[in-house]
């Protein structure tokens, strides 16, 4: 797939997601629940969590890197002459 066919294909799922995001938000009916919440609310509630999930995600795996990559050797030897 060409760079600019991937680019219009990103642009229109984009925009398809905005509107999607808006009517669920915005538009949802009031009288829907789902686990004692309404469906406006699912909308900020499912975002945020994704959000924090991904940081703290991000967050585990710098630690596991620190935790199992070893620590540099020391540098021994004699500094070199110019």
């Amino acid at each position: 797939m060409r760079d600019r066919s991937l680019g219009i294909l990103i642009f229109v799922l984009a925009i398809v997601a905005m509107v999607w995001y808006f009517c669920w938000l915005f538009l949802s009916p009031e009288d829907v629940m789902f686990l004692g919440k309404s469906l406006s609310e699912w909308a900020i509630v499912v975002p945020v969590l994704i959000i924090v999930y991904a940081v703290l995600f991000v967050v585990a795996w710098i630690g596991w890197a620190l935790a199992s990559t070893a620590p540099p050797l020391p540098v021994t030897g004699e500094p070199a002459e110019d």
